[in-house]
């Protein structure tokens, strides 16, 4: 038999640890479904119950343009195999999780077994990485599974490997169908990658070109859905870059404005410890100089870097708002910097860069001890409207006081598209209930936003009266417009249930 490798055991106890800790933190209906994450489903329910395959995803920043529908078609699994629970797509982003850390580990422990602890600390415990695991949302599996790609690429870059060069391509398709603000990076960063690691004439072998032509059969059905529509995205790119093209480019501006967006994610990803981070940022300067020096660059620290600074440069030139979610990818690689940090500063002749390096390596463990404990409090009393916990608690409520007859009710949202609760209805109403409202919508009689949402309503017959008006807190100021339909109605009674109002009244 067998022994267990030490490596092995520490990775494996890591990576159940940060598990049971995800499921800690998300049980009993604590996790985000927020409009984004509901109108995933209410788009896949439409794909999954009526057939209807789908050409693209979610909506991207840009009015009129799509990203890839493969996130879509990833959430079909665990649709599938719950029968419409969102909790499964957490579970299923926590599976993610468990697989990106894997391979970060390994990519880690090249550099010594030592350095597993604390990155595999910051994989637990960063405030960043965990927000990854309380909603499901397309770009969260770029940072799940940027270690994957980052180990596949170096693989294929150091064994010359033809079947790792394959799935680096796939992924990056997959990628860009995830969110492509980072996706459209991905082919220069394999190209720079390759050429800066020496191994240019991998590009001359056709297997390259054939991996290539793969990331381009992942955008095909974009491409498709643009011709059936008379080029709709294409339009919708060239009005957002006509349109920005007014403002005018002042590259320091840019620059700093760029420059803030990475450091403010790199504090979110080091658990916001703002005196930390700077300290960290201060120590790269002299890494960043041995790695510039030595002839021969690692493999993984080549990556690394290039993975961080494509897109900087790119997020310059483009006009595009860089947001915490489209850098998932820059903060795993910078993750994997910081353990090339501790293990250039350890290997120093200096007896205070070692010093240096065990003080980092100590704080990092310890402040994600410090987080793991504050994160628990995300399981108290926690009154946001958009947490699962607090939706099912007012469809609840809304169903005792129905109390078996049909009902209808009408919900106020500062997004104003009722998602939440147009999906949750249709999916828990009849799953605990047996049945779903004769209607549930924003509003009567207001211009149908919902694909083919007739065949989602419920039985028009032996209707009660009763009208439910669901209102979360009115951070627009728009709600008393809202309110304003139902007048004429009859009041009956109003319920507080956290920071949701419930309002009953009667036709």
């Amino acid at each position: 038999m067998k022994k267990i490798k030490p490596l092995c055991l520490v990775i494996t106890l890591l990576l159940i640890s940060g598990v049971l800790y995800r499921l800690t933190l998300t049980y009993g209906g604590n996790f985000l479904f927020n409009m984004d994450n509901a109108r995933d489903m209410v788009d896949l329910r439409e794909m999954m119950v009526l057939g209807k395959l789908r050409l693209t995803g979610p909506t991207s920043a840009i009015e009129g343009f799509f990203n890839g529908p493969f996130w879509y078609y990833l959430l079909a699994i665990p649709f599938s195999l719950s029968g419409g629970d969102p909790y499964a797509s957490i579970l299923m982003e926590i599976v993610l999780w468990t697989i990106g850390g894997f391979f970060l580990l390994r990519l880690i422990s090249r550099w010594g077994n030592w350095l597993v602890w604390p990155i595999g600390a910051l994989w637990i415990a960063s405030d960043y990485i965990v927000l990854t695991n309380l909603y499901a949302f397309n770009p969260n599996p770029v940072a799940l599974l940027a270690p994957l790609f980052i180990y596949l690429l170096v693989e294929y870059l150091d064994k010359k490997k033809t079947i790792y060069g394959i799935y680096v391509w796939i992924l990056a398709g997959l990628f860009f169908n995830f969110e492509m603000n980072f996706g459209i990076f991905i082919p220069p960063i394999i190209l720079a990658s390759t050429v800066f690691t020496g191994n240019a004439n991998l590009l001359k072998q056709k297997w390259f070109w054939v991996g290539v032509a793969v990331f381009v059969a992942t955008l095909l059905p974009q491409v498709i859905f643009d011709l059936k529509h008379q080029f709709i995205m294409s339009k919708a790119l060239l009005r957002h870059l006509s349109e920005n093209s007014d403002i005018g480019f002042n590259i320091v501006k840019r620059l700093q404005i760029i420059s803030e967006s990475f450091y403010n994610t790199f504090q979110a990803t080091l658990m916001n410890h703002q005196l930390f981070t700077r300290l960290i940022l201060v120590f790269f300067i002299p890494v960043i100089y041995w790695f510039l020096k030595v002839k021969k660059k690692e493999t993984v620290v080549c990556v690394s870097f290039l993975l961080i600074f494509i897109p900087f440069l790119g997020y310059l030139i483009l006009p595009v708002t860089v947001n915490p979610w489209h850098l998932g990818g820059e903060m795993t690689a910078a993750l994997i910097l910081v353990g090339y940090l501790l293990k250039k500063l350890l290997m120093e002749k200096s007896f205070v860069s070692k010093i240096i390096s065990a003080a980092l390596l100590v704080s990092i463990i310890w402040f994600a001890l410090l987080n793991i404990v504050s994160f628990n409090g995300w399981r108290g009393s926690n009154f946001d409207p958009s947490l699962y916990k607090n939706e099912i608690a007012v469809i609840d409520y809304v169903y005792k006081i129905a109390n078996g007859v049909n009902f209808k009710v009408y919900t106020y949202l500062p997004s104003v598209y009722d998602y939440p609760y147009q999906y949750l209805f249709w999916w828990y109403g009849q799953k605990k209930y047996g049945y779903i409202p004769g209607e549930y919508v924003y509003s009567p009689d207001k211009p149908v936003y919902i694909p083919s949402q007739e065949k989602f309503q419920g039985s028009k017959k032996n209707f009660s009266g009763l009208v439910f008006l669901i209102k979360e807190p009115d951070r627009i100021k728009m709600r008393q417009a809202w309110e304003g339909d139902f007048k004429d109605m009859e009041f009956v009674s109003k319920e507080m249930l956290g920071s949701i109002e419930i309002e009953i009244r009667k036709e």
